[in-house]
């Protein structure tokens, strides 16, 4: 077994998660593979962002985006970051019980995940709360959300997109 399927077995066990797609990009397209390798850093990053606004925009454009295992794998890593359990499940209750400044994060992630227009007052919250830097770095966040989703919805892997209860723990 080559390295990168050793690395995506360890993954897969470590956070309980099917990333069969991971393994058809070695098999099928290894070039592929390589590249979407080195868009993992980026889909990781963060450091100006605090941790709870990280993952909070993180979770609330991967809840625009998947089906639920994807945001099933990212609340294990919100989890194993240290984010509190009582975050997580509101956002995952749609954001009403976060502090405000997170429900403005909420609401802003899934408005840009969404592909819309953000609101107005939303966006002058947003930016009088955040640095160019901050905005940017969030931007990073919600737009590598889209990414696992798509690949696995442009090879019909519906199995693992099926609609999942997400567990916090």
């Amino acid at each position: 077994m080559n390295d990168a399927l050793q690395f995506i077995e360890d993954f897969e066990a470590h956070y309980q998660y099917d990333a069969g797609f991971m393994k058809e990009m070695v098999q099928h397209a290894p070039n592929a593979y390589d590249h979407f390798q080195q868009f993992l850093p980026m889909a990781r990053h963060r450091e100006q962002l605090p941790l709870e606004v990280y993952w909070i925009a993180k979770l609330a454009a991967m809840m625009v985006e998947d089906c639920g295992a994807c945001l099933q794998l990212n609340v294990r890593m919100a989890r194993e970051q240290e984010v509190g359990i009582g975050l997580i499940q509101s956002a995952l209750a749609g954001g009403k019980q976060l502090p405000e400044h997170l429900q403005a994060v909420f609401h802003y992630a899934q408005q840009v995940a969404g592909q819309g227009n953000v609101d107005a007052d939303l966006m002058q919250q947003i930016q009088n709360r955040y640095s160019r830097g901050q905005l940017l770095e969030m931007g990073l966040c919600i737009a590598s959300a889209k990414v696992f989703p798509t690949i696995k919805r442009a090879i019909d892997e519906k199995p693992s997109c099926a609609l999942i209860k997400v567990e916090v723990q």
